[in-house]
């Protein structure tokens, strides 16, 4: 089951993408997030709390995902409302490998044609290519690779919705 969260949520969200970034610190694999980065002091920046949406196994949270209509980051030719942008998707990793993952870009596809947009978004770490491929077989293509802010090496993607 994936709800939508709200502000009680935000300790949830937290603890699910610090688990997540004390995994790939532990196993050495290059990404963007840090301990600080994901507490809902910096998310907010960028995220309200009706962006988040959080899975759930037997009542226990299992993973999360932002999902928002516009990213001037790394999508600034894309007009707003015209696609939806998957960010900060994570799996506690006592889940991991259970399906979590497509369960949430599955209702990120729902919600996209329940929007009428046909096209979901994300931008991911060029060189973790196991979460690239979780991607791909959930319909994504690599549309483009390039390095932001000097330092992150990135692969872009799209998902084009057929409803």
């Amino acid at each position: 089951m994936v709800k939508q969260a709200d502000e009680f949520d935000i300790s949830i969200i937290e603890e699910i993408l610090l688990d997540a970034v004390n995994w790939m610190s532990k196993n050495g694999l290059q990404n963007q997030w840090n301990e600080s980065n994901v507490k809902w002091s910096n998310l907010s920046k960028s995220y309200k709390i009706n962006n988040f949406y959080i899975a759930y196994q037997n009542g226990l949270p299992t993973s999360c995902m932002a999902l928002t209509d516009y990213d001037p980051v790394y999508w600034p030719n894309i007009p707003k409302g015209e696609s939806l942008y998957l960010h900060k998707v994570a799996v506690k990793r006592k889940f991991a490998g259970k399906g979590f993952s497509k369960e949430l870009i599955n209702f990120a596809k729902k919600l996209a044609i329940s929007y009428t947009i046909n096209t979901i978004r994300l931008n991911c770490n060029q060189h973790r290519h196991k979460l690239r491929s979780v991607y791909e077989n959930e319909g994504f293509k690599c549309v483009e690779e390039k390095i932001f802010f000097e330092k992150y090496d990135t692969a872009l993607y799209v998902c084009k919705i057929n409803d």
